[in-house]
């Protein structure tokens, strides 16, 4: 009789469960997609929130070499400031020659002495000669 009612129960069993199947899938189906989406959710805020660090990094390392940059910038303006107030001739004037090249004063301005005594101490002091050049 035992085997007589594990059979029917068997029986019961097989013939109940393509039903109870057919009735929970779909609850189970629902419940799975609910979670999913909640990840898909989830996922997608964190991606976005990675996203967002990504950028702000980005902006960051390019407003530091922005900055690096405007630095190099004014200390090249204030290199050519200094080299430029070295290169003022004893009247004043700019003087564009290059290091090493003789000072050259016009005939007209050599008659002047204290122009020439300006220039002769120049000219001693960096170790260049002094020319004195044709009026043009």
């Amino acid at each position: 009789m035992a085997d007589d009612n594990e059979t029917q129960a068997q029986a019961l069993i097989a013939a109940l469960a393509p039903k109870i199947a057919e009735a929970i899938i779909p609850q189970l189906t629902e419940q799975v997609e609910k979670q999913i989406k909640g990840v898909v959710s989830k996922n997608d805020e964190l991606l976005d929130k990675l996203a967002s660090m990504k950028k702000d990094s980005e902006i960051a390392e390019a407003g530091k070499a922005q900055a690096a940059l405007v630095a190099r910038g004014k200390a090249l303006i204030e290199s050519a400031q200094a080299d430029m107030k070295s290169r003022l001739a004893p009247d004043g004037t700019f003087d564009a020659r290059k290091t090493g090249d003789p000072i050259r004063l016009k005939k007209s301005d050599a008659r002047d002495v204290k122009t020439y005594r300006n220039a002769r101490a120049l000219a001693d002091k960096e170790g260049v000669p002094l020319q004195i050049v044709p009026d043009e």
